[in-house]
């Protein structure tokens, strides 16, 4: 490739429709499917937009995660801590399959555990809505149920208490957000790594039955603990276990009041659960943008070569729209039921917590419609403010009534 940076196309391009993927994403796939753009930083990466290309390289070794490399394409600016400090997430092995295992040892994110846990999610998802309720309409429905679900679900499998679930989630907000500079995201990773070197200090000298104090024994007996190492995998837990959720309960909610039709299939019939929900992840995407790589090596794919050094953004939410492996993709079909979608990533960086989101959304969505069942936006999605260029899309505020 030879084209001057000057002449490439700025990335992240932006989604019209909070639904819909960027329209670029659809033109890029069909004509030039790995395209190289210049990032807001400044930096030039390569984009890769079919699904075949997006799962190839999420289990390619040359395919590196390493945040620190210097070629990693990071489109926002972000602190120096974030570059070295970002846990097993931004490893490749074996670093990162030892401490994944640490964190997967605990049990918490299997099937079985999560079946035991959703008693209990039921009971945050119920005084949620109960809150809800008693407030009266109109309603937040980000602040008071999309957000509070996972933050709440997440902060008890942790150990955290819940007078602090606020205080972090303003936190992580500015580290992720788009529209924050690089000094306020700098600000927001030393006040969040403050909080959870203190929570740490207190489960090494009084362990409780949590997963926090679950890993720093496990730790302890391998001969490897490092109180840093511990915070960096925690605020990766705690991030991961409510961003995400958050934005795929609100956008779900959004989705189907949008489509009565599907709607109405869904609170007709509890059966088609399993499959709405793996549409509904498909259909939103909401980490598009989070999976990025950088070259270990050449890495030939599709008609170009990715040059050592190289940085790459896979995005989900083009191969999940990908209509040479989803007919009509661009629909919302739940009767689809199609896990083949990438919206949990694929290989070893697969989300760890992608069962308890399944359950998250589940017990929210099956609760919510039966509990409000004339639920409606109170204004039109178009009025709304989203998070566009986040590392996590998101809706920032969305007021329904009943």
């Amino acid at each position: 490739m030879t084209q001057a940076a000057t002449e490439l196309p700025d990335f992240p391009w932006h989604r019209g429709c909070p639904m819909a993927a960027p329209k670029e994403y659809a033109e890029i796939r069909s004509s030039e499917p790995i395209k190289k753009v210049r990032l807001a930083t400044g930096r030039v990466a390569w984009v890769v937009t079919r699904h075949e290309h997006v799962k190839a390289l999420l289990t390619d070794p040359r395919a590196s995660s390493d945040r620190a490399h210097e070629g990693f394409p990071y489109y926002i600016d972000v602190p120096q801590q974030f570059r070295t400090e970002g846990s097993f997430i931004g490893w490749d092995p074996p670093k990162h399959t030892l401490h994944r295992r640490m964190a997967a040892l605990s049990g918490d994110f299997t099937k079985q555990r999560v079946r035991h846990m959703r008693p209990r999610m039921q009971e945050i998802v119920d005084e949620c809505i109960d809150r809800m309720l008693e407030t009266g309409p109109p309603v937040d429905l980000v602040h008071m149920l999309a957000l509070r679900v996972p933050m709440t679900i997440v902060c008890e499998i942790l150990g955290i208490p819940a007078a602090d679930q606020d205080y972090l989630h303003s936190c992580t907000d500015i580290l992720f957000g788009g529209r924050s500079t690089a000094e306020e995201r700098s600000a927001a990773i030393v006040r969040v790594g403050k909080y959870l070197e203190e929570l740490v200090a207190r489960k090494e000298e009084h362990p409780e039955e949590d997963l926090v104090s679950r890993m720093i024994a496990r730790y302890r007996t391998q001969g490897n603990y490092d109180r840093r190492e511990m915070c960096n995998v925690t605020r990766l837990l705690l991030n991961g276990g409510h961003e995400t959720s958050a934005a795929m309960i609100a956008l779900s909610v959004m989705s189907l009041l949008e489509n009565p039709e599907q709607l109405a299939a869904y609170r007709s019939d509890p059966e088609l659960a399993p499959k709405a929900i793996e549409e509904l992840l498909r259909y939103l995407s909401p980490g598009d943008l989070a999976t990025s790589r950088v070259a270990l090596a050449d890495i030939e794919i599709g008609d170009v070569v990715i040059r050592e050094g190289e940085g790459m953004i896979l995005l989900g939410m083009s191969a999940n729209r990908d209509p040479d492996v989803f007919d009509r993709p661009d629909e919302l079909d739940l009767s689809r039921g199609d896990r083949t979608h990438l919206a949990f990533g694929h290989g070893v960086h697969h989300c760890i917590g992608a069962e308890i989101a399944r359950v998250e959304l589940d017990v929210v969505l099956s609760t919510l419609f039966r509990r409000i069942p004339d639920l409606r936006l109170a204004k039109p999605w178009q009025e709304l403010s989203y998070k566009d260029g986040n590392v996590m899309y998101g809706v920032y505020e969305m007021p329904v009534t009943w």
